[in-house]
């Protein structure tokens, strides 16, 4: 049995997917049961509790193979980074107190530097505070979300403009799906052997201005790439329902890709996805017409 954190995030669904469908059992850390009770009609083992806390943590970790983790992001916490830092802290604390076989933990591109790459900086932390953990441990690095475009789908649907804080509209920007990341990170957990660190992009490189075209494809209307003035960031962000500190950061993350600042470490070869930015997008359209 394989322990799953996130499971009702994007890349938490991906990994235990992949694990139900190679046969194995999977656990998962829920916060609330009932949001995730379709995952108990697949056999999904619910567990409740908070992965801020250690003795959840222990009682999810305890006879299992091993543990996908990650931070889930709050951006309307005061203190972003502390949070992190208080999260890694638990998840490292419960991994060694139930001897976890191993570990895979999600970081981000950029994650080895310690400043300049805004809400990157929090999994910078997360990393400094599981290092040297007393368990097999695996850091996945993944780059750019493909999901962070799907919040403004339903905009160039209706207006044909794709709103972007990436400023380069022809600059080829790695970028991942989340199906891809959590894919790895199932096959890292059930691999005989694990690497310490892996930096995962997806098949291609997109620009935001073939982003745009292949989501004007899925809609069946011309969209434009759009990039506000970056006095204006942080306030769209607070109106999106971020509080001042993860706007804040979010900004300045995308400060540091723009710069080129934030990148891969380059200390393993860089590993490449699946799934490109069509497939993922075409998952949007069926969203919002659920919704």
């Amino acid at each position: 049995m394989f322990l799953v954190i996130g499971i009702t995030g994007n890349t938490g669904a991906a990994a235990a997917r992949t694990l139900l469908d190679a046969g194995e059992r999977v656990r998962a850390l829920v916060r609330s049961p009932a949001k995730a009770a379709h995952w108990a009609a697949r056999g999904v083992e619910l567990v409740s509790g908070d992965v801020a806390w250690t003795s959840d943590l222990v009682r999810a970790m305890q006879g299992t193979k091993g543990a996908y983790a990650l931070v889930p992001p709050d951006y309307g916490a005061t203190d972003f980074v502390g949070r992190a830092v208080a999260t890694a802290r638990a998840i490292r604390e419960a991994a060694e107190a139930a001897a976890l076989p191993r570990l895979v933990f999600l970081s981000s591109e950029g994650a080895h530097l310690p400043t300049g790459t805004g809400v990157i900086e929090s999994l910078h932390a997360a990393e400094q505070a599981l290092a040297g953990i007393g368990v097999p441990l695996t850091i996945l690095r993944a780059t750019y979300f493909l999901e962070n475009f799907a919040p403004v789908f339903g905009v160039a649907a209706a207006e044909g403009v794709l709103p972007t804080m990436l400023t380069d509209l022809d600059r080829p920007q790695r970028i991942v799906a989340a199906a891809d990341i959590g894919r790895v990170a199932a096959e890292l957990l059930t691999a005989e052997r694990a690497p310490a660190l892996v930096e995962l992009a997806g098949p291609r490189d997109e620009t935001p201005r073939a982003v745009a075209a292949t989501v004007a494809e899925i809609v069946g209307r011309p969209v434009q790439p759009v990039v506000p003035p970056r006095e204006a960031w942080e306030g769209i962000l607070r109106e999106a329902g971020l509080g001042a500190d993860g706007a804040r950061l979010l900004a300045a993350m995308y400060d540091g890709i723009n710069a080129e600042h934030v990148r891969f470490s380059g200390d393993v070869p860089l590993t490449r996805g699946r799934i490109g930015i069509a497939e993922t997008a075409r998952g949007w359209r069926g969203a919002a017409a659920a919704a």
